[in-house]
């Protein structure tokens, strides 16, 4: 048998217990839900689209983030990512950007991951606070996000 014969025979050998390991594998328990949902807010003329986001990265681990477009001219802000726990509004994750200058389009802001209870549904919150006027956008959620 000639060495490209036999690494042929081996890789072949190895893709189908591998293949069969896959097929026998236990099935794991996926989260549900999930995704993005996205807004507008006018403020004067419009000033900001955002999608409030929330995945799951791994069994158990949720993952907030945010896409944030703001026209030129927008005035001073900052960017707030939370994320709470269904029954008792706990938050679990939390984070606070200064909005960037200028215009950006679908800037991606990230909130740190979390740690969930299976059984327990997560919502991501983004809120655009507008510093100069003291104001802000609704705290706008994602989808739910149903943990394993």
């Amino acid at each position: 048998m000639s060495k490209i014969t036999r690494a042929t025979a081996g890789l072949l050998g190895s893709a189908g217990v591998l293949a069969s390991s896959l097929v026998f594998a236990p099935t794991a328990n996926a989260a549900s839900g999930g995704g993005c949902w996205q807004y507008s807010e006018g403020f004067g003329s419009s000033y900001v689209d955002w999608k409030s986001c929330i995945s799951a990265p791994m069994a158990g681990v949720g993952r907030p983030d945010a896409y944030v477009t703001l026209r030129a001219g927008h005035p001073a802000c900052k960017i707030m990512l939370q994320t709470l726990e269904t029954g008792g509004s706990r938050i679990v994750s939390q984070k606070i950007y200064d909005c960037p200058a200028g215009a950006v389009t679908n800037k991606h802001f990230t909130s740190p991951d979390f740690n969930g209870k299976a059984g327990k549904a997560y919502g991501n919150y983004t809120t655009i606070f507008w510093t100069s006027s003291h104001t802000a956008t609704l705290a706008n959620k994602s989808p739910w996000l149903k943990l394993p």
